[in-house]
């Protein structure tokens, strides 16, 4: 039973659909809490900040969130490449 949990965890595919599964989960769930944490700061913890600098603040910050999940999502394509190209 052991070699073939051992085979399963060593299988590409199975890394791969792993991999994109845990992506695609990130790539739902950060944006949630960006939105959460975003809003709660602007609302409660910067009060002192002009309507201007919360705008700046949510858009530094998403262009930050979607800089992360894309650098996120290339790491996987350059794997998937060469895992394809071998």
């Amino acid at each position: 039973m052991s070699q073939n949990h051992y085979a399963m965890e060593q299988n590409p595919v199975s890394q791969t659909v792993r991999g994109a599964f845990l992506r695609v989960v990130l790539t739902v769930l950060i944006p949630v809490f960006w939105v959460s944490l975003t809003l709660l700061y602007v609302a409660f913890w910067a009060p002192s900040f002009s309507f201007f600098q919360d705008v700046v603040l949510v858009i530094v910050s998403l262009l930050a969130m979607v800089g992360a999940i894309v650098v996120m999502w290339i790491a996987f394509g350059i794997r998937l490449y060469h895992r394809w190209i071998d």
